[in-house]
């Protein structure tokens, strides 16, 4: 994501109003990293000289590349641009429709395929997640109560229970 946190953004030298250009330069500085032998790369938030870096990403040109963000029109053109797919914020709503108009926000680019969508679910529904499916979700990342090692475990196995595949 971009960050929310002003006073975090401060402590690393972003101003709120460019969150968007940082976040856009550590991932070109990244992808020049994982592409190239001798990579350097000049920004206002980033900036190296000659750099070598390995093991190079199996996956190429990079690995996917997610943005966790609200479902706006501004949010959903980043993705569309600089990334291959969308996490979903924990209060999310009406995922399927959002879902709908990032797939047109991607097609009227000429982007290919379609994106990754992670949605973030709260407690297990077999309907919404039925829902979320059908609508082009291609994962959901369900949270972890903050708990003893025995009661996180035993969570996983009742929601494993309850899902189909």
């Amino acid at each position: 994501g971009f960050g929310w946190n002003a006073e975090e953004l401060a402590d690393h030298g972003v101003p709120p109003k460019k969150k968007r250009t940082a976040l856009r330069e550590y991932l070109e500085a990244m992808q020049a990293l994982w592409t190239e032998e001798e990579a350097s790369y000049a920004g206002d938030f980033v900036a190296f000289g000659p750099s070598w870096a390995w093991p190079k990403p199996v996956q190429q040109p990079r690995p996917p590349i997610f943005l966790g963000a609200g479902s706006t029109d501004r949010n959903f053109g980043w993705i569309v641009r600089h990334a291959d797919g969308w996490i979903t914020t924990p209060t999310e709503d009406n995922v399927v429709d959002n879902v709908a108009r990032l797939h047109k926000a991607w097609a009227d680019a000429g982007r290919t395929g379609t994106p990754e969508i992670l949605a973030l679910a709260g407690r297990h529904d077999a309907e919404q997640l039925k829902l979320w499916e059908d609508a082009g979700v291609t994962e959901v990342i369900f949270g972890l109560p903050d708990r003893a090692q025995d009661d996180v475990v035993a969570y996983i196995d009742r929601l494993a229970s309850k899902l189909d595949h």
